[in-house]
Formats: C-alpha cells, structure tokens, sequence
C-alpha cells in the first residue's frame, strides 16, 4: 500500500487561519525563499507552500523571484489543515501576483498534486470528500457555532497517524465487513 486510505468524510473549514503573504520580481532564473514567525515551519521544498509555488510556475511557464513569508496563527501539526490551507492561499496570491488566471480545474489539479487535503480550502465552507480527500463537493453551509479546540503540547503528523492506525488495524481481528457491522451496531446503540 501507499499510505494512503480512501475515506468518506465532510470537511468544514473554520474562520481561523495563518496569513500568507507572496511577493513577486521578475528575475533571469527562478528562486524561491521563505520565512516564517514560527521556527518549526519548515523553510525549503519540504513544505506545501514551497511545492504549490513551484508547481503554479512551472504550470504557468514564468522565471520570477518569489518571496513568502508565513504568519504562523495556527498551530504546526495541530491536525487542522494549516499547510494545506497555505498552499491554497500561496496558489491564489501568486495567481494575482503574476497576473494570471487559472481555470478551477487547473487549480484543483494543482491542488491534489500538493497535498490530498489542498483542494478542500479552494472550495471552503462544507464540503464532502471522497477518494484520499481530494475529491471535493460543496455542501450546504452547517448554521454558525461555537466551537472549542483543544490543542495538546505535541503536534502529530498525519501520514505517521495513518501509518500507526495501519499497524495497530493490522494486529487486530477487523475486517472490512466487520468493521461495518461494528459501526452499525455502534450507530444504532448512540441513536
């Protein structure tokens, strides 16, 4: 396998976010930098941020200077899409800066080729995902509400907690089917 499961979920976007910011220089050869407020925030190909510049100005055929810089407001590794939500935001400020406008399926395209949660925050509010969770459908807005967030000391990476749920479902009895009955059972003893 490649790490990757395919899932049902509904996504909804929340009115926190870091602040992006992208500037632009005409230059003879592409360079890329980026600073953040947050040392944790890695600094080189590594982050989503970095791979969405690259792929917008290889899709778009452009030599410039770009220079992002990232207000950290949410937390790293805090489980709410923060780098993905970046990458969708350093997508749309670097369309403005260079001047041009992708079509919403080359958006997209881009957007799964970065990360499978990336094409969430170009579409925002609620939204159902398929596949790995790249394959998103708007839904109607849930009503406004309070919400709580409770952020432990540690951050978690997503592919090392699919890849421990691997390993722990690998020991145990579930099957798929059973999984189901399971989570039927569940469903009908909460309602």
């Amino acid at each position: 396998p490649d790490g990757f499961h395919t899932l049902m979920t509904v996504y909804q976007t929340l009115a926190l976010h870091d602040l992006v910011t992208v500037e632009v220089r005409d230059a003879r050869a592409t360079s890329i930098s980026l600073a953040s407020s947050d040392s944790r925030v890695p600094r080189d190909a590594s982050n989503t941020v970095w791979r969405m510049v690259e792929a917008v100005l290889a899709e778009v055929g452009r030599t410039v200077e770009v220079h992002i810089h990232i207000e950290k407001r949410l937390p790293v590794r805090g489980g709410l899409g923060a780098g993905s939500a970046n990458a969708a935001a350093a997508l749309l400020a670097l369309e403005q800066e260079l001047g041009v406008n992708l079509t919403e399926p080359r958006r997209l395209r881009l957007a799964v080729e970065i990360g499978s949660d990336v094409p969430l925050f170009l579409v925002g509010g609620t939204v159902l995902g398929s596949g790995r969770g790249e394959e998103v459908r708007p839904l109607p807005d849930t009503s406004s509400m309070p919400c709580v967030l409770a952020l432990p000391e540690i951050g978690v990476s997503t592919a090392l907690a699919f890849r421990d749920w691997d390993a722990l479902h690998s020991l145990s009895s579930l099957t798929p089917l059973s999984s189901s009955t399971t989570i039927e059972k569940l469903s009908r003893s909460i309602a």
